[in-house]
């Protein structure tokens, strides 16, 4: 999808290389969504077995980085084809600006509530 304010002739077709760069670019977001995946396990089920805090809480958090896993995973992909298809028609598929700050709020939530739950 072209912006509004931008001629749509801009992006010349892609190339095997922009291509290429595509399909990296779904890998780390799935390699981040297994981090995350990673990161819910650790939080949810061995911090509290090894510190003897309350469990309570961290299945929570556990579940909230479960939750960012499965918006990296399938929001990539998502983003992926997306950007596959703009490619193929010369455009550009811009992430949503809305988005990148939902996400950005999310994480640092997930972030102050890990640290507050463990002190």
């Amino acid at each position: 999808m072209v912006p509004d304010d931008e001629p749509a002739d801009r992006y010349p077709e892609a190339s095997r290389r922009t291509y290429f760069a595509e399909e990296r670019t779904l890998l780390a977001w799935w390699r981040t969504g297994i981090a995350a995946a990673a990161v819910a396990l650790g939080v949810g089920g061995l911090v509290p077995h090894l510190s003897g805090l309350p469990r309570t809480r961290f299945l929570a958090l556990g579940a909230g980085y479960g939750a960012l896993a499965l918006f990296f995973v399938i929001g990539g992909t998502i983003r992926a084809a997306r950007s596959h298809r703009a490619l193929a028609q010369g455009s550009y598929a811009a992430l949503p600006t809305g988005v990148m700050a939902a996400v950005a709020a999310y994480v640092s939530a997930l972030v102050v509530l890990t640290v507050v739950a463990l002190f």
